[in-house]
């Protein structure tokens, strides 16, 4: 049997989603609602609500890395989700140790499988998020990878696959 719901906050279903943080001009903002766009050219989207800090630097700035760490990271990824940009030094605080940065001054961050460093090309509003439509200008790899992604399952709670299967 189901139950239905009419907003997304009224549920408590899971909603399992690879999270990320987003690096612009040193901020960090936890993000899971995010996703390839186009394979040629490369473009990603990622969806900022107008309240953050992130959403007024991504507009000044018009670039971000997109760090995707393992979930051992879990931890530092959903304290950058509750703190304000605006009001805390959020990459201090991670206590992640920056690789270097891009050529737009983001943060590429050590513990990251792997980076899109990315510059948008597009945005629009849709609902109470912008979607920031970037092109993936350079992807960082990192040579040892832990291969076990961080999945955001909504309301605090994470996970990773269990299983690497090839078919």
């Amino acid at each position: 049997m189901f139950h239905t719901y009419k907003t997304l906050e009224g549920s408590n279903h899971s909603q399992p989603r690879v999270a990320a943080l987003l690096a612009c001009k040193g901020n960090l903002m936890a993000a899971s609602w995010h996703m390839p766009i186009s394979k040629s050219p490369f473009r990603y989207g990622v969806a900022v609500r107008k309240e953050n800090h992130t959403h007024a630097l991504l507009c000044e700035h018009g670039s971000f890395a997109l760090n995707f760490l393992p979930y051992e990271y879990y931890e530092t990824v959903d304290l950058m989700g509750r703190l304000h940009g605006d009001e805390h030094d959020k990459f201090a605080l991670s206590r992640l140790e920056k690789e270097g940065l891009d050529e737009n001054s983001n943060h590429l961050l050590s513990a990251s499988d792997f980076i899109y460093g990315c510059k948008v090309c597009d945005m629009y509003v849709n609902g109470d998020h912008t979607i920031f439509i970037a092109d993936v200008v350079k992807i960082y790899v990192n040579e040892n990878q832990k291969k076990e992604p961080m999945l955001f399952l909504g309301r605090g709670r994470y996970a990773t696959v269990c299983k690497d299967v090839t078919v």
